[in-house]
């Protein structure tokens, strides 16, 4: 639950860094109204990258990756979100090479590819770390000798037995 909620946090932030940069291109960074949600998209992704692993760890949870065909399908309809939310917050909508077809492919590959890769060392690293735990976690204490059968007044109890039904 935590893993896919961390894909999803990676995943909206770079498709709205792939947007404003297939948009408004390296020099338009400058621009808040594109450097703002392209910096924050990046800043999300790389917060999940450096601590994501551990927020899976503590849950014990088993991260299962997400194929790398979906998440080109899936990063270019979060591309057109995110394309549609950049124009509600009136940014203009871009002309010429800069908001190609071809570049928002290459951009929507490039980001699901980094979503992937942050969703296999987010797996990985969660499962080193729970697998270190439990190695170092002690091993239970066998019983003493004496206490291997209870001993007490009514030996038929330790049997299993019931008492007889009443009428």
């Amino acid at each position: 639950m935590v893993a896919s909620r961390l894909r999803a946090l990676t995943f909206a932030g770079l498709a709205a860094t792939s947007a404003a940069l297939a948009h408004g291109g390296a020099t338009a960074l400058a621009d808040p109204r594109w450097g703002v949600p392209a910096l924050a998209g990046a800043a999300i992704a790389t917060a999940v990258l450096l601590a994501g692993w551990r927020l899976v760890a503590a849950r014990g949870e088993q991260a299962a990756e997400a194929s790398l065909p979906a998440l080109i399908l899936a990063m270019l309809v979060a591309q057109g979100a995110a394309h549609l939310v950049l124009l509600l917050s009136g940014v203009p909508a871009h002309g010429g090479a800069t908001g190609s077809l071809a570049l928002h492919l290459a951009l929507a590959v490039i980001a699901a590819w980094l979503v992937h890769r942050i969703d296999r060392h987010t797996a990985e690293t969660a499962a080193r770390a729970v697998a270190r735990a439990t190695a170092e976690r002690p091993e239970p204490q066998p019983r003493p000798a004496g206490l291997a059968e209870p001993r007490g007044a009514c030996p038929a109890a330790v049997r299993g037995r019931a008492p007889p039904l009443t009428a």
